[in-house]
């Protein structure tokens, strides 16, 4: 059996009969791969760039020394290892002191990402990975404002003294640690020892900074987490970066999303190619029947058959997915996050068991029906076979979609929304089917003769019209999406980081500062982002109880619970924030209600980690004063703005404005740096936290996922082009018998040009509409529940996306009819 499916192979080879099929295989699997790889490729990248934030791959902290053999394990590994002490002190010159937070390294710093240590103040510096000899310190620029000093100064450190090297301009941790109200300083761990500082009893945190290769360095902490303890932390790359976060979280989804759609596509384009196959294969599979062949015979024969196509077709389909993607990689590399990490092969892998599996499940019901064809069909070519009852091998299809589809996102909820938006689809192309009906009746009264004709085509054969508009309509879903995605992530992206962003934060300013401040800003014309009260206290009680009882115990490990909050007042809602439960405040005089509590406003994903709604009751200890706080509207915050953001912010009137200090964030161009010298000149208490050389790594890291995401949408769509493109030659052979039909009866050639193009003309519109309408339901879910975008409507597409569906289906289908129709009717027959 398997010899004779192997010369079938061959003969339908040579007579085209399989290559739609094979063609839709081998492209699904391209697409697979190629994407499968640049996308899991990107993704890793992505994640060894956002590294040099965190200044190496993983970070472990932990209240106590490291262990020894852990140490000796990374080494062992070929890892590098850095040690660091950090610990809180008091360095001194003169009469001035300053409260300053050390970090003492035992090694080369940062083993990602470079510090930028300068001479002076806001200047730009020299970038270098090392750590400060014996007996000197890199210090922030407002230790040397607090202690009138400057580079080559001593200050007392301890039993010893430190020269200050260098002023740190920029380095790893900033952007996570700007709200420390003590200074960084980093030492060399040997002076510790000799500065004789650390005492039984001092406050002491332990940090080892992990990088390496990416599998020695996976290998050693999957190896290091069941050793720890529940006082450790372990932070990857990813996680020490707050500026990034959301947006590589957004990109990852996007992503993804790509993976799932080669999957559809790829089911797509194999159903349809396969039914076509199966239709034209009733002929012969009569004749087997006629020759004795049984039905489980004939099962046998084409599921062989089958199984060469797809082994041969993956083969060939992951050879070129590979070929694609690492030219792409190399031609664009300039582009492209950097190092780029090499192949992973589980992609690669996943992508050709994909293709078979796609194969398998979308093919098999078609090739099940070739079986069933009556021998008489030999005598009576209207005989087809009974449909395929067994709703159970197409539930089993969609079970397999759906476990790839897992298997390749690892998201359950994206499968969910896609497979749920795939149901409406289904509706809204049996409401189009109704609709074809609709219009043909208008059209026949009202068109011309090849306009009726046309759409009698269409009419005549409704089952087969609906799967082309069905094939036609989700490869317009899954493009349109992926385009609307793409353009909401760059406009998200852009207004995240315009050019005239925050790029630095004041903080500590007194309420007697602030007139100063704002006439100093004022006269270097630059606008702050808002000058904000702040307060610090911790949450003590929930709804009258203690907090320890109000709350799950999951709840009760929350970072916000273990320690003092920022809390601030403000009138209107603030920039970067978005009221989207409840209510906010008027502009009415604000007094407590009769219980002495006050309007609060929370970020909504704190509200779910608490497990809290409207109504409920805070109570905070701030400076000793007891103050309630009743929750009145949810926010939802965009932390990566660089803008002064809070957990909890009260209705004016709330807190004691004596007790606050102030915030700020602000432009500045590094032609008006000079300013931040007269700021700490008339405020020596004010803390300044520069971001811009932050804000350069995190824009170069948003424009190579910009580049990425731009690749992967054109493969996406050059991969759906392709399916439009399997599905015209699936039904191509039912227009070219149509026409050479309509030329033996003695029709014209314009006759029958516009009567093929009415056909493609109409289903162009009716898949474009399904693609807007469907395009737009998928993207508003996945705004809302996996990208946490707000859903908009997109008018335009609903005009241009018709029509472009128009233009494609019908150069496309022409394109491949013309040369036929150009043949004698009697050369054309013999070809079909």
């Amino acid at each position: 059996m398997r010899g004779m499916a192997w010369r079938l192979f061959r003969r339908d080879w040579q007579s085209g009969e399989v290559k739609v099929l094979f063609f839709a295989l081998m492209i699904a699997v391209m697409a697979m791969v190629a994407i499968g790889t640049i996308t899991d490729r990107t993704h890793r990248a992505m994640g060894e760039q956002s590294s040099e934030f965190l200044g190496a791959d993983y970070t472990l902290r932990s209240p106590r020394a490291i262990e020894q053999s852990w140490l000796d394990k990374g080494r062992a590994d070929g890892l590098q290892l850095t040690e660091s002490t950090g610990f809180s002190t008091v360095l001194a010159k003169g009469d001035e002191f300053q409260l300053v937070s050390v970090t003492a390294l035992g090694g080369k710093f940062p083993l990602k990402g470079e510090f930028e240590i300068a001479d002076k103040p806001f200047t730009r510096g020299q970038s270098m990975q090392a750590q400060p000899e014996n007996g000197s310190a890199w210090v922030e620029p407002r230790v040397l404002a607090a202690l009138d000093a400057e580079k080559g100064d001593k200050v007392d450190f301890g039993a010893i003294q430190l020269t200050i090297a260098g002023v740190i301009v920029g380095g790893p941790g900033q952007a996570s640690e700007m709200f420390n109200v003590a200074p960084k300083v980093y030492i060399n761990q040997s002076d510790v020892e000799r500065a004789n500082i650390i005492q039984p009893g001092s406050r002491v945190s332990y940090t080892l900074f992990i990088a390496g290769d990416i599998q020695p360095r996976e290998n050693f902490i999957d190896w290091l987490k069941p050793q720890m303890n529940k006082t450790q932390r372990l932070t990857g790359g990813k996680e020490g970066t707050p500026a990034l976060q959301a947006s590589i979280e957004r990109a990852e989804t996007f992503l993804r999303l790509a993976s799932l759609i080669s999957v559809v596509l790829a089911g797509v384009a194999i159903a349809v190619a396969a039914g076509r196959f199966s239709r034209r294969h009733y002929d012969y599979a009569a004749i087997y029947r006629c020759l004795g062949m049984q039905i489980a015979q004939v099962h046998r024969l084409y599921i062989s058959q089958l199984m060469i196509m797809g082994l041969i077709g993956s083969a060939i389909g992951v050879a070129l997915g590979l070929v694609i993607q690492q030219a792409i990689i190399v031609q664009f590399a300039d582009f492209l996050p950097k190092p780029m990490v090499p192949i992973n092969w589980a992609p690669v892998i996943a992508g050709g068991l994909s293709g078979l599996v796609v194969l398998i499940g979308f093919a098999l019901p078609a090739f099940f029906q070739i079986a069933r064809v009556s021998p008489l069909r030999v005598l009576r070519k209207e005989m087809v076979p009974q449909p395929v009852s067994s709703w159970l091998i197409y539930l089993l299809a969609i079970f397999t979609m759906a476990l790839l589809m897992w298997w390749q996102s690892g998201s359950l909820k994206l499968v969910g929304i896609l497979l749920g938006v795939a149901l409406v689809a289904f509706i809204v192309i049996r409401l189009m089917a109704w609709l074809i009906f609709k219009v043909g009746i208008w059209l026949g009264k009202r068109g011309s003769t090849a306009v009726r004709y046309g759409l009698g085509q269409l009419k005549r054969y409704p089952a087969f019209t609906i799967s082309q508009i069905t094939a036609f309509g989700l490869a317009f879903i899954i493009m349109l999406s992926t385009v609307l995605i793409r353009s909401e992530l760059l406009s998200e992206w852009q207004s995240q980081l315009p050019e005239d962003a925050p790029n630095h934060f004041l903080i500590n300013v007194q309420p007697s500062e602030v007139p100063n401040l704002e006439t100093i800003l004022a006269e270097q014309d630059v606008e702050t982002a808002g000058i904000y009260p702040m307060v610090r206290g911790r949450v003590t009680g929930l709804n009258g109880k203690p907090i320890e009882e109000a709350v799950s115990e999951e709840a009760q490990t929350d970072g916000s619970l273990r320690r003092e909050l920022n809390l601030t007042w403000v009138e209107d809602v603030p920039k970067a924030n978005e009221v989207v439960k409840g209510e906010w405040w008027d502009d009415a005089e604000h007094q407590p209600d009769e219980n002495g509590v006050y309007q609060l406003s929370i970020d909504q994903n704190l509200a779910g980690r608490l497990g809290v709604d409207l109504g409920d009751v805070f109570e905070f200890s701030i400076g000793g004063v007891d103050v309630k706080g009743k929750i009145t509207s949810f926010r939802d915050i965009q932390w990566d703005s660089f803008q002064p953001n809070f957990f909890m912010i009260f209705e004016p009137g709330a807190l004691n404005e004596n007790m606050a200090t102030y915030i700020t964030s602000f432009h500045l161009p590094l032609e008006k740096k000079a300013a931040l010298n007269t700021i700490l000149r008339e405020m020596p208490t004010v803390t300044i936290i520069e971001l811009d050389v932050i804000m350069e790594q995190v824009q170069t890291i948003l424009d190579q996922v910009t580049t990425a995401v731009e690749f992967i949408m054109l493969f996406v769509l050059l991969a759906g082009v392709a399916v439009l493109y399997a599905v015209l030659q699936a039904s191509k052979e039912e227009r070219v018998l149509s026409a050479t039909l309509l030329k033996t009866l003695g029709a014209q050639k314009k006759f029958i040009r516009m009567t093929l193009l009415s056909e493609l003309a109409l289903l162009g519109v009716f898949s474009g509409i399904l693609g807007v309408i469907g395009g737009e339901v998928l993207v508003s879910v996945l705004y809302k529940e996996a990208m946490n975008i707000e859903p908009v409507l997109h008018p335009w597409f609903w005009l241009w996306v018709p029509l472009m569906a128009v233009t494609f289906i019908c150069i496309a289908g022409w394109w491949g009819l013309k040369s036929l129709l150009n043949q004698p009717a009697h050369q054309v027959l013999r070809q079909l």
